[in-house]
């Protein structure tokens, strides 16, 4: 894959997220699930990698290649599909002039997450937090939803957030694991709109 395939391809990831309804750069809350990071060096993504990560539907924060997985005693779920990241690397030539040259150049590979492998001892998973702060219910806020006629059910403690047709149901994080209590009822309204 050369340098603008690379571009054309991060880019277009994020316009489908987009038009799926999913803004990458803004996500609320914190599950116990935690900041998407690499699993063998338990380094957090940066960059693109994080937002593209980040609204994964996976539950696990961590990420794996095919090796890492094996090296952990674990192999890829048959079927499994892989998520493409990406970097930079420099690389270093001597311009005419015999000085040194820096050039980054973007090259990616893909990872999986800890939930399509099997085999990984649970020993070898590191522990992860939610945020967790005191939720102040919002009278306002609540009395909407609560007098709405034909309202989505309403279903609390998933991993993130989105609208299910089949079951007619809201799925949201826990109120507690949201950085901001308006930004709990701002991700609920956001959803309850889909079946509207």
């Amino acid at each position: 894959m050369n340098k603008l395939d690379l571009y054309e391809v991060v880019t277009q990831k994020i316009v489908d997220r987009l038009e799926a309804g999913v803004v990458p750069w803004q996500i609320p809350w914190r599950t116990k699930n935690g900041m998407p990071r690499n699993m063998t060096s338990n380094r957090p993504y940066t960059g693109i990698n994080f937002w593209m990560l980040l609204c994964m539907p996976f539950t696990s924060p961590f990420y794996l290649t095919f090796d890492q997985a094996r090296a952990l005693g674990g192999n890829i779920r048959k079927g499994e599909k892989a998520t493409m990241v990406v970097f930079w690397k420099i690389l270093e030539s001597e311009d005419k002039n015999g000085e040194l040259k820096k050039t980054p150049f973007p090259r990616y590979y893909n990872v999986f997450n800890l939930t399509q492998t099997e085999g990984i001892d649970e020993k070898k998973i590191p522990e992860t937090e939610a945020f967790d702060h005191d939720f102040n219910s919002i009278a306002a806020a609540e009395r909407i939803f609560y007098e709405w006629k034909d309202c989505p059910k309403i279903r609390w403690d998933d991993t993130h957030a989105y609208y299910s047709p089949s079951t007619d149901t809201v799925c949201m994080p826990n109120q507690r694991s949201f950085f901001h209590d308006e930004q709990c009822y701002s991700t609920l309204y956001h959803e309850l709109i889909y079946p509207n």
